[in-house]
C-alpha cells in the first residue's frame, strides 16, 4: 500500500503506475531516522528533504515507509506514506 498526497494505491501495478506518472524526480535527503518495527523482520524509516519534480523549484517532503525482510539482506516496501510540505 502506498499513500501519496492523501491518495492510496494498492498493489504493484497501481503503485508503479503512480510513480511513473510523476515524471523525472530528484531527491535531496536532509535527514533520516530508522527504528525497529513490531518484530525483528521489519524496519520503520522516516525521511525528510527536498524533491525537484521535472526541473521545477524544490519542495520539502517527508516520507515514512516500512521495510519487511524476506530473507537475510533482502527487503520489500510493505507500507509507504509520502507528503509534500507546503507553507504552513
Amino acid at each position: 500500500m502506498m499513500t501519496f498526497e492523501g491518495q492510496q494505491f494498492g498493489g504493484p501495478t497501481n503503485i508503479i503506475g503512480k510513480l511513473r506518472s510523476i515524471g523525472q524526480v530528484k531527491h535531496d535527503i536532509k535527514g533520516m531516522d530508522v527504528q525497529p518495527g513490531a518484530n525483528e523482520n521489519c524496519l520503520i524509516i522516516f525521511v525528510t528533504g527536498a524533491v525537484k519534480i521535472g526541473g521545477d523549484n524544490p519542495l520539502h517532503f517527508c516520507e515514512m515507509f516500512q521495510l519487511i525482510q524476506t530473507q537475510p539482506g533482502s527487503y520489500y516496501v510493505h507500507n509507504d506514506v509520502f507528503r509534500l510540505n507546503y507553507g504552513m
